[in-house]
């Protein structure tokens, strides 16, 4: 199984010090978070469809090899309820070509008050209008959609139902896709983000056994933590890489010279020996 465990969004100023080097600008965040995981799930495009150009300087920041999760607008779940959507679902996927060959699957989150069954039918008539050189996940925060035949239209679809650890329900662990979207969210009650508040490690136990159980079902696992989960989300990837028996997250890439960067050591003997003749200063 292809794994893959990052967070839910980059752009936290309250990641300066406990994440990124102090007095790194927002600029730098991207391409520093970079360094360090192959996943982020984008979650400002619910709140904003972004550019193409946007988009485009999004994946020039990033190496080969990373994927971009995204979060469909809210515009078309929560206003419209997946209803006459044709105009900003096409602008979100627009934006998103962008991005490519860094796409991963993008995220349909339904709002706690979209139940099943009156949504039914405006669900899989959404899903079957996307165009299929995509994969989708869909994020239920509603219990009536815990149901075998949601889980079998979704199979039909090879359209993933996502885990999720969140405050709004209890997902059963269905697999509906050849791959598993599972998302760590918590809920809203932590008011002091940057550091480590709840001990997580019951609830990221029982989802790796989860993941092991169904190893040999999907090829590819995308993991995000959000930052309410436990009160730090690369602490908390941290932690679950570790119940996992991965190596921990490498937080210290993020400190490695870019490629040509000088570093101290190219200036020779710290007490007076040769440096580079390009090198300026008294």
């Amino acid at each position: 199984m292809d794994l893959r465990i990052g967070c839910v969004g980059y752009t936290y100023d309250f990641w300066v010090g406990p994440f990124y080097p102090r007095h790194t600008p927002q600029s730098d965040f991207l391409r520093l978070y970079g360094k360090v995981f192959d996943l982020v799930e984008i979650d400002g495009t619910f709140y904003q469809i972004p550019s193409p150009d946007v988009t485009r300087s999004w994946n020039r920041a990033v190496p080969q090899g990373f994927l971009f999760a995204a979060k469909f607008p809210r515009i078309i779940t929560h206003e419209h309820f997946l209803e006459r959507v044709s105009g900003p679902r096409d602008a979100f996927l627009r934006a998103i070509e962008e991005l490519r060959p860094k796409v991963g699957p993008l995220l349909l989150q339904l709002p706690p008050s979209f139940s099943f069954p009156g949504g039914s039918d405006r669900l899989f008539a959404f899903l079957d209008d996307l165009p299929r050189d995509h994969r989708y996940a869909v994020e239920f925060r509603h219990k009536s959609w815990m149901r075998p035949e949601v889980f079998e239209d979704l199979r039909r679809r090879d359209v993933a139902m996502v885990w999720n650890e969140t405050e709004y329900l209890e997902t059963v662990p269905e697999v509906t896709a050849d791959f598993l979207y599972l998302r760590f969210i918590g809920d809203r009650s932590l008011d002091r983000l940057g550091i480590v508040q709840i001990d997580r490690t019951e609830e990221m136990t029982r989802w790796a056994e989860r993941l092991r159980r169904v190893e040999g079902e999907v090829a590819r696992a995308y993991v995000l933590f959000n930052n309410h989960f436990a009160g730090l989300g690369p602490a908390s990837a941290d932690a679950f890489r570790r119940i996992l028996g991965l190596p921990g997250v490498p937080f210290g890439s993020i400190h490695v010279p870019e490629p040509g960067q000088t570093r101290l050591v190219d200036y020779g003997d710290v007490g007076g020996g040769s440096r580079p003749e390009n090198a300026r200063g008294p």
